[in-house]
């Protein structure tokens, strides 16, 4: 019994030194793939296969947060450039800190956003729906399928034509920075001019599903 005691510490360990070296090279991958200011399909699937051989860590902190992300973006096997922008703000924020909480498992989220107060009440039909963010909710994929079953449609980028800008509540402290930013600022501009565009959190977005 003392034996073993002895031993298990030791075991212990090497799996913290596995994990931490593991978490080190992840580190050094995503930074590599931020190196020119974009992820692109390479680079994403060579992460994804990266995580599947070290399957030990993929439902641990940071590696099941990313991996998620990755297996989501890469479902129908194409990256478009909303996604490789929302990867690439992913991998931002994990590789500056202030992405996971790894206790809560969530990310920072957005700060100071532009969001309506008091918060509108969202209508589908005939509306046009920007989304932008990332959704505690699930993939942007699943994002618009629930708004377009409601009979909402979509838009690329905030217009004239857009009615509801969707923030997802994921972010980071600097998203003026991000793809997100840019969708926000421009919606903020329109709005603004006086067009009827209404920028919403997600968690209004969700319990407009109800």
């Amino acid at each position: 019994m003392g034996e073993y005691s002895d031993r298990a510490p030791a075991s212990n360990m090497t799996i913290t030194r596995r994990t931490d070296r593991a978490t080190d090279e992840l580190v050094g991958i995503c930074r590599g793939c931020l190196a020119d200011g974009h992820v692109n399909q390479q680079e994403a699937e060579f992460l994804k296969d990266w995580i599947e051989r070290n399957a030990p860590f993929v439902k641990e902190y940071p590696f099941s947060q990313i991996y998620r992300v990755l297996t989501e973006i890469l479902r129908d096997g194409v990256i478009d450039q909303d996604e490789s922008a929302d990867l690439h703000d992913t991998l931002i924020r994990f590789v500056g800190g202030e992405a996971f909480d790894e206790e809560a498992q969530t990310a920072s989220r957005s700060t100071a956003l532009p969001i309506d107060e008091p918060e509108p009440i969202i209508t589908y039909s005939g509306s046009v729906f920007v989304v932008t963010g990332t959704f505690s909710f699930g993939a942007r994929k699943l994002v618009t399928k629930e708004i377009v079953c409601r009979g909402g449609e979509l838009g690329s980028a905030p217009s004239r034509k857009t009615r509801f800008l969707v923030i997802g509540e994921l972010g980071s402290r600097d998203w003026i920075n991000s793809n997100a930013g840019r969708k926000i600022q421009k919606a903020v501009e329109l709005r603004s001019e006086g067009h009827p565009l209404a920028i919403v959190s997600e968690n209004c977005w969700v319990q407009s599903l109800n």
